[in-house]
């Protein structure tokens, strides 16, 4: 009969049998555990990188709109002025002729 205490887990010598499969755990378990801080750093480390991205985005989204303000507000100016720049021609682009000195 038993008194209703659960039992004792067999725990042997170091050096025994069992003893080599708890070295071995043990080793598991530390390599498990340097496995899973490693990770930890690498994620930190995207973690890092990717806000450095969207503060950067957000940066380019405010000097974008900034542009497109001051865009606006200069073709606003040059209306007020009258000067026409809406029916002014494009400007060519001039391409450069190859010279034919080889012939």
């Amino acid at each position: 009969m038993t008194s209703g205490k659960p039992s004792k887990p067999n725990v042997s010598h170091p050096h025994s049998e069992n003893g080599h499969q708890l070295f071995n755990e043990t080793e598991k378990n530390e390599q498990y555990r340097r496995g899973v801080k490693m990770l930890q750093e690498r994620c930190k480390a995207i973690q890092k990188n990717n806000e450095r991205i969207v503060h950067r985005l957000h940066l380019v989204k405010k000097l974008t709109k900034k542009r497109n303000r001051e865009v606006d507000m200069l073709k606003n100016r040059l209306d007020r002025y009258n000067d026409g720049w809406r029916t002014a021609p494009q400007p060519v682009a001039v391409k450069l002729e190859e010279s034919k000195a080889s012939e």
